[in-house]
């Protein structure tokens, strides 16, 4: 008797079921609401605006912000943790963009900006609740 033939379900066009987003991501991913400053400095001066940070990882954050950030751009990244005076600051790089948010990539150039990022990530586990490290 032959066998029957199956049907596969397949996920929408561009839709990813979780388990398959799982296996792609490179580092587990902290769904926070951060708020930030976003630092960038341009020819014409130093711009500074209050945005958003959530969707964070080892390698970057989701952004938003009320400004114009282009593909390339270097920003910073900067949190004050709460009941300290200190902010910490992260360095990167804007990689995509969707409307007002955008997607950033850390970028420490230096040992002291590898610091800065390793401190930020820290305080975001310690707020996410993960306490594994």
């Amino acid at each position: 008797m032959a066998s029957r033939p199956t049907l596969e379900r397949r996920p929408q066009r561009g839709a990813k079921s979780s388990e398959e987003r799982s296996i792609f991501r490179r580092w587990q991913r902290y769904r926070l609401n951060l708020p930030i400053r976003i630092i960038v400095q341009r020819d014409d001066g130093t711009r500074i605006t209050e945005g958003r940070a959530s969707d964070i990882c080892e390698g970057g954050l989701l952004v938003f912000a009320g400004m114009e950030l282009r593909s390339g751009e270097k920003v910073l990244i900067e949190f004050t943790p709460p009941y300290s005076s200190a902010p910490v600051r992260a360095p990167g790089v804007v990689r995509h963009r969707r409307g007002y948010n955008y997607g950033v990539e850390f970028q420490p150039e230096t040992t002291a900006d590898q610091e800065q990022t390793t401190k930020f990530l820290s305080l975001v586990q310690l707020a996410a609740g993960d306490v594994t490290r």
